[in-house]
């Protein structure tokens, strides 16, 4: 029973999808307003500081300045992240925990 119910959500899925997108009563939807135009002098990408040890490689991601993103990659195991959760341009902690830094994040799971 469960391969049918599994068969007949992909074949719904795909008649779906072969339809595409359609506007009430038949009418063609409208395109979608272009994008903003980039100001002059505006950061497309993050600025990436790169500091190399004996026993990791350190990538520090800033924004305008502001330091978002620590990517740790220790020479044995996997990477781990810190992260600046609220956007004020430091890692954070959570209050009452003595000042050690945020808590080591890893991806569980990527595609």
């Amino acid at each position: 029973m469960t391969g049918r119910f599994w068969t007949g959500l992909v074949l719904l899925g795909l008649v779906c999808a072969a339809r595409g997108p359609v506007a009430a009563e038949g009418e063609a939807l409208e395109a979608p307003p272009p994008p903003p135009p980039l100001r002059s002098g505006e950061a497309l990408e993050p600025e990436v500081t790169i500091r190399r040890t004996e026993q990791e490689t350190i990538y520090e991601y800033r924004r305008n300045g502001a330091l978002f993103l620590v990517r740790v990659l220790p020479r044995v195991g996997p990477p781990y992240y810190f992260v600046d959760v609220n956007g004020d341009g430091t890692l954070d902690y959570q209050p009452g925990e003595p000042v050690r830094g945020n808590v080591n994040q890893w991806i569980i799971w990527q595609w």
